[in-house]
């Protein structure tokens, strides 16, 4: 049986001997249901003011009654998807807004700590723990002699070296998806923004503060996309604002990167706010897209991005301009347990991906605070599980593609994730 996994006031993790974990779906209170050993790369954090709670066997919820215990959450490694939220109570003593994490429940079973999730990507090129990710420092010095100056490359050495971006990395490493951040503004205002927050809780990262050029901008992705024919570029990256903002300038390097490497894939991370702008990079070169997408309810899609001149209607035209091209689309699903998997959700996310041509889910947990979300989301949901949103989705839409890494185009694997047993 699952056991209460909880820390002491001093961080010491504590197995509680009589009550079973408990995990929330939105702010329903349930049992987690096929819990996994904690993957490589997965952290354990102890929650502040956060009291644990768990079931009795009487069957009642009861909160913990132990002088400064408080609740635990894992945060997983890419690759994975959080299936079930951690279960708490506030302490009512007003405790700080958690850090952007996607905290998933734990539980101890067997002795073994196990968290609420499971395997949506096998795409090893994508593993924190790869051996090359440790020369890491050898490949900046390498960059720094080859492209001297780069104003780009000393925003990415910052979020490769502080931040451990992946896509940041890769630029250094010279392989794969390349990340480019193009736009210091923003045209949302989104709970969950990594590069800028409004007071509640602190940003995890610095926000480019410059607007690079449409040769500074060619430049880097000539460099990376040099380096081998898998490699691609992409706008858009959690550093930065809103790529579409960049109009002119984000056209004007589109059209020098695809004459240089006219078979190479470039894409776009992306609100999905500007259609006019991403016709023009589609018409410039661009072949591929991801638009972020938490709810397609239109009440929850404004309180979660507060968008500034734009909806849903543009969000879908988005996705049918890069189709119409023969591009790639994609939806970055911004995954929260009782809403993402709520039964309308699931049948408004399956009607647009059918409508708009959509090739890949990208299945993504939202990092928030779970409380701090929900009290300021409208209308609750009451979801059926992720994993069986995840086996719906995939049985509703076979031909789509789920994971959690963006492929080249065209050659997108067509491996379901869903059919994982993990």
């Amino acid at each position: 049986m699952n056991r209460l996994l909880y820390a002491t006031g001093e961080g010491r993790l504590r197995v509680h001997r009589s009550l079973q974990a408990v995990a929330r779906s939105g702010w329903d209170v349930g049992i987690a249901d096929r819990l996994i050993s904690l993957p490589a790369g997965t952290t354990l954090m102890h929650l502040p003011g956060r009291i644990p709670i768990g079931r009795s066997s009487a069957g009642t919820t009861v909160a913990l009654d132990e002088p400064g215990a408080m609740a635990v959450a894992a945060v997983l490694p890419p690759g994975y998807l959080r299936t079930w939220l951690p279960a708490y109570e506030d302490d009512g003593r007003r405790a700080p807004v958690l850090p952007l994490y996607g905290y998933a429940a734990v539980a101890s079973v067997d002795g073994e700590p196990q968290v609420a999730a499971m395997r949506t990507d096998r795409w090893n090129a994508w593993n924190p723990q790869a051996h090359d990710r440790r020369q890491i420092d050898a490949a900046i010095r390498g960059a720094r002699r080859a492209l001297p100056g780069s104003r780009l490359l000393q925003q990415l050495e910052t979020c490769a070296t502080d931040y451990r971006c992946l896509t940041a990395q890769n630029v250094f490493l010279r392989r794969g998806e390349g990340a480019i951040p193009v736009s210091p503004a923003c045209n949302a205002a989104c709970l969950g923004c990594i590069s800028e927050q409004w007071g509640d809780v602190d940003s995890p990262q610095t926000r480019l503060d410059f607007a690079p050029t449409a040769a500074e901008i060619a430049e880097l992705a000539a460099w990376h996309l040099s380096a081998g024919e898998s490699n691609f570029v992409s706008y858009g990256q959690g550093c930065e604002g809103e790529p579409l903002t960049r109009g002119a300038v984000l056209v004007e390097a589109t059209r020098r990167i695809r004459a240089a490497a006219p078979r190479a894939t470039i894409h776009v991370n992306t609100n999905g706010s500007r259609p006019d702008v991403l016709r023009r990079l589609v018409d410039a070169g661009l072949n591929s897209v991801r638009i972020s997408v938490f709810s397609l309810d239109d009440s929850r899609f404004r309180a979660y991005y507060r968008p500034v001149g734009y909806g849903l209607d543009q969000v879908a035209e988005c996705a049918g301009v890069v189709a119409a091209g023969g591009g790639q689309v994609t939806i970055n699903l911004l995954t929260f347990p009782g809403i993402s998997d709520s039964p309308p959700e699931l049948d408004a996310l399956v009607s647009f991906i059918h409508r708009h041509g959509v090739h890949q889910v990208q299945l993504r947990s939202l990092n928030v605070d779970p409380h701090w979300l929900l009290e300021r989301i409208p209308q609750p949901t009451r979801g059926i599980g992720m994993r069986t949103f995840v086996r719906q989705l995939g049985e509703r839409c076979p031909d789509l593609q789920l994971g959690n890494f963006t492929r080249p185009w065209p050659a997108i694997e067509r491996q379901p994730a869903w059919a994982s047993s993990n």
